[in-house]
């Protein structure tokens, strides 16, 4: 639409430039009618001058017909790239770490792996409003071989104006709602005190997921068949219950800088065995530079069988964490946790029951780099105090293709 308009105004300069030759000789007549004595090379000079104001101003006008044909083709160029792209992001995050291991008994140090992962992820529109989603991501274990193995997540879903639909495995939403607000160190057992027997990606699970202005709402189900699936599925971890064999529900509120989740998990296991995690939490930014976040769960685990006894244990998790900028990339986090366990056995004796302290200090390199170095103690109940201390490095990457 500019270039024809510019073309339009070029068509009109012709009658602008008549219009002021006839304006000079008007003037020119003008000034010998009063007297005047205009010379032939006055009258030239004044053409000259006009002719040049005219000449500059087509000049503007071919630089704006440049600049319009230079956005076009950008334009195409964006058009023709965007259509390249299908979607599909690869993504992983390498986190090997050199750990110092204190046990009370013995020491010894170690080349760790904090959960290194690379994965792939993507969405296709189907329809306006609706549009699928797929992601699968992996182990990449530096601390064994480098080996590329187990699925950490591995669904597909479909997302509507309604909220989201999955099936396959995922972060189980009792973890997203409760859980995630605390798990902000480095070290592969964060949150040190929901870790210990609570989910954080779940197998077999079908969840639902759905904003609505503040509100956070996540529920998941869990059906894992039996040991002899007809379908020719590998469940040879199978809980055995025929119907659901875990479920929960979730609600987050964000209100600005503050946060509040609840959520219910119910984990059904063989020979009538149940668990009940009932989790809340909240964090705040307290300042630009001053996170508060804090995680708890009270546990009941019924009809355990033990030996030959039927046993109930209440069991429970605390986690408190901090962060704290201090700039020039540097953070300073910390965090205190509480795992009660209520004493009860397993196959390799008592289950355990402790509290401890994390302390890390980050130094973010640049967007993806980072190094740190952190000390996590735990005060075994029964048992030995624990140390490690951990320096590592954490290289994130992501690239749309």
């Amino acid at each position: 639409m500019q270039y024809y308009r510019m073309i339009t105004f070029r068509k009109a300069l012709k009658p602008i430039q008549a219009v002021a030759v006839a304006a000079v000789m008007f003037l020119v007549g003008s000034a010998h009618a009063g007297g005047g004595e205009p010379t032939l090379e006055h009258l030239v000079q004044t053409i000259k001058e006009q002719q040049r104001q005219l000449e500059e101003l087509q000049k503007q006008v071919e630089h704006l017909k440049a600049k319009t044909t230079a956005a076009d083709s950008h334009a195409k160029e964006a058009m023709a790239e965007a259509q390249k792209k299908h979607g599909v992001t690869v993504y992983g995050s390498l986190r090997p770490s050199l750990t110092y291991n204190d046990n009370g008994e013995d020491t010894n140090y170690d080349v760790t792996d904090f959960l290194t992962r690379v994965g792939v992820k993507g969405h296709v529109a189907i329809t306006e409003g609706l549009t699928a989603i797929y992601q699968g991501e992996w182990d990449a274990d530096i601390e064994n071989n480098g080996d590329f193995g187990d699925a950490r997540q591995a669904y597909v879903g479909l997302q509507t104006g309604l909220g989201q639909i999955a099936i396959g495995k995922q972060w189980d939403p009792h973890f997203n709602i409760v859980a995630e607000v605390t798990d902000i160190f480095n070290h592969r057992s964060s949150p040190f005190g929901y870790d210990e027997i609570s989910p954080f990606r779940t197998s077999q699970l079908v969840t639902y997921k759905a904003h609505l202005g503040s509100l956070n709402i996540q529920a998941g189900a869990r059906f894992d068949g039996s040991s002899d699936n007809s379908a020719g599925g590998d469940n040879d971890g199978a809980s055995e219950p025929d119907d659901m064999d875990a479920g929960s529900i979730g609600i987050g509120y964000r209100m600005g800088s503050l946060y509040a989740g609840v959520s219910y998990l119910e984990v059904h296991h063989a020979e009538d065995r149940e668990q009940t995690f009932m989790g809340l939490a909240a964090s705040m930014d307290v300042s630009e530079n001053l996170y508060l976040a804090v995680t708890y769960q009270d546990i009941e685990d019924d009809d355990n069988v033990v030996g030959r006894t039927l046993m109930d244990f209440d069991q429970s998790s605390l986690d408190i964490a901090a962060a704290m900028a201090l700039g020039g990339g540097y953070k300073l986090k910390a965090s205190y946790f509480d795992w009660d366990g209520d004493d009860q056995p397993t196959k390799d004796g008592i289950r355990r029951s402790f509290d401890g302290y994390n302390l890390t200090l980050e130094r973010q390199l640049n967007d993806q780099v980072r190094v740190h170095a952190e000390w996590l103690q735990r005060d075994i109940e029964h048992g030995e105090e624990q140390d490690h201390i951990s320096i590592g490095f954490r290289y994130d990457f992501e690239a749309e293709l």
